[in-house]
């Protein structure tokens, strides 16, 4: 049995057998059931066929279009696929060890290249990238129509945790969560837009538990606890019965907020406060409606860029259900805004420096066509319920203006009345100047997750920084009152969207400051709920006039833990009281 432990980011309990990915999920691990062993055998067997075919026509083309020199690298490549080291050894893997066809072909080239690597000899160590070649060729045709982990994953038994180096978002987007109970990541961030999708599936997460990847051998029995950050493989059959119990309490306390479903979320003294929902994927509206909230505050679009649903048509329907589902609620809707993490969690260095700001609406400028194709979809597709558009990283009015004027005049264009339109508060420049953008604005809204990063210097998915990335900052709370004050006195509508939204602890702190309005992933807002319900607004405003004068994160942490004693406090009191 051993222990990890990294940093829960995603409530709740998972238990399931271990499937591997890394390499931003193009290589997969995982055990075989028996019945799969002979399929799996095939597999290698069509793969060694069209590996044979790739080879023979490149030597031939080569042979006639350069010279019989060149050619003969890769016949030599296509006599590897005779040799028992290779291809035997792999189907010997298959069927002994019962593991999949590309893990094999891993485990035999790492061997092979291994015992060149130790020969003595400089040609027979220069093989080693031959073999490489091949078993690389070999993977690839594995699947020739390169199913993805996606597909993959519907042919394991569940249930089934994820344990990955890093999942792309796009990867994330793709999966059918109904078959992973639970995901690890080696590094991570809890505000990683791959995060952030777990969580509003109400799948356990942990991340940053190290060289999990290295350490979990796929097949094995994990358990995880998306709180604590605990995580155990192979747990022994005592310690997994406990945590089996433990995944039993967490669903329990889940059912235990069902009688909070259908009632607004209103603080003890009778405050009325607009929880709405976070969404990524369409398909998941649902669990909107399943969780009580009163419209969706934030449709992410961009996770359409890797559906195949960006262009004009697919992104119409899928608007147009979206809004029909929902209707009468209000749906809010950001426009694409792929930066940051969206294409990989894990952007470092002079491509990251290159890219940076380059997003949201000022890519209109340089992506003009795509804005103007994604405004099109949604205003065709309006009539269909409640529309209001939500442009991403606004600045400046001037950046807002110029938008808006591109969207009236597609409505224009379309015949069509324009919608609501609003602008995302995510950087120190747009908090400090809510009083120009209300002049162009409906609504505004309050991405946190961005706001954080950029008021402190601090790239939210890079682990490394992970201590320093604090909510609740005073800088970045005193960001937060200059936003909820100038949106008052300019008679604007504001909301807070980000990952602050969702933690019963920081809610109160927000509602102190001015915020009557918020956005969250579904599974959170029955926990919102819940933790309003024992707040009064007094205790909260007197809470965040003392937060924002604080010298320290760890100073408001303190006053946090003393308002969650009070209101916990208030629960039990309440339960006590006769029916």
């Amino acid at each position: 049995m051993t222990r990890l432990h990294g940093r829960g980011v995603s409530a709740g309990v998972a238990v399931g057998g271990a499937v591997v990915v890394v390499r931003e999920a193009t290589q997969i691990r995982y055990r075989l059931a028996a019945s799969g062993v002979d399929r799996e055998r095939q597999r290698l067997r069509a793969a060694r066929d069209r590996t044979r075919r790739d080879l023979e026509e490149i030597s031939e083309r080569l042979a006639r279009t350069i010279g019989p020199a060149q050619a003969s690298i890769f016949a030599a490549q296509g006599l590897m696929l005779d040799d028992p080291l290779l291809l035997k050894r792999a189907d010997e893997l298959i069927r002994t060890d019962r593991i999949n066809a590309e893990w094999a072909i891993e485990r035999v080239i790492g061997d092979l290249q291994a015992t060149l690597a130790r020969e003595g000899d400089e040609w027979l160590r220069e093989r080693g990238g031959d073999v490489a070649d091949v078993g690389g060729r070999l993977q690839r045709n594995l699947r020739p129509e390169h199913a993805s982990l996606a597909d993959r994953i519907l042919d394991i038994p569940p249930p089934v945790v994820l344990v990955a180096d890093e999942l792309p978002p796009s990867v994330a987007a793709q999966l059918d969560w109904s078959h992973v109970t639970g995901l690890v990541c080696d590094a991570g961030s809890p505000t990683s837009h791959t995060i952030i999708l777990v969580r509003s599936l109400g799948v356990p997460a942990v991340v940053g538990a190290g060289r999990a990847t290295h350490l979990v051998a796929p097949g094995q029995t994990i358990a995880l606890d998306g709180v604590t950050g605990d995580v155990v493989v192979d747990p022994d059959d005592d310690v997994l019965e406990g945590w089996r119990h433990r995944a039993a309490l967490a669903a329990s306390a889940a059912h235990a907020f069902d009688a909070l479903r259908d009632r607004p979320a209103t603080t003890a003294d009778g405050t009325h406060i607009r929880l709405e929902a976070n969404l990524e994927i369409a398909d998941e509206v649902a669990r909107v409606r399943d969780a009580g909230a009163e419209g969706i505050g934030l449709f992410r679009s961009e996770f359409l860029l890797d559906m195949d649903g960006a262009d004009e048509e697919a992104q119409t329907a899928t608007y147009r259900s979206l809004l029909a589902t929902m209707a009468p609620l209000p749906v809010t809707i950001r426009t694409f805004d792929a930066a940051g993490d969206w294409r990989s969690v894990a952007t470092r260095g002079p491509a990251h420096r290159d890219r940076f700001g380059v997003r949201g609406i000022r890519t209109v400028r340089h992506r003009d066509e795509r804005f103007r194709t994604q405004i099109r979809a949604l205003l065709r597709a309006a009539d269909a319920g409640v529309l209001r558009i939500l442009l991403p990283f606004v600045t400046t009015g001037d950046e807002l203006r110029g938008a808006r004027t591109v969207i009236e005049e597609i409505a224009r264009d379309l015949g069509v009345a324009t919608v609501p339109i609003g602008a995302m508060i995510e950087v120190p420049a747009a908090a400090l100047t809510i009083d120009a953008l209300a002049e162009h604005a409906e609504f505004l809204s309050v991405g946190t997750n961005d706001l954080i990063q950029y008021t402190l210097a601090v790239d939210r998915t890079d682990d490394r920084l992970a201590r320093e990335y604090a909510a609740t900052s005073p800088a970045v709370l005193r960001l937060l009152r200059t936003s909820a004050v100038q949106a008052r006195r300019s008679h604007c509508e504001v909301s807070v969207c980000g990952e602050m939204a969702a933690d019963p602890l920081l809610v109160p702190l927000l509602v102190g400051l001015g915020f009557r309005r918020f956005s969250m992933a579904p599974a959170a807002i029955l926990g919102v709920k819940h933790a309003l319900s024992a707040l009064d607004v007094r205790q909260a405003v007197m809470l965040a006039r003392q937060a924002v004068l604080a010298r320290s994160a760890h100073e408001v942490d303190q006053l946090l833990a003393s308002m969650a004693k009070s209101m916990r406090e208030a629960v039990d009191s309440s339960a006590k009281e006769p029916a």
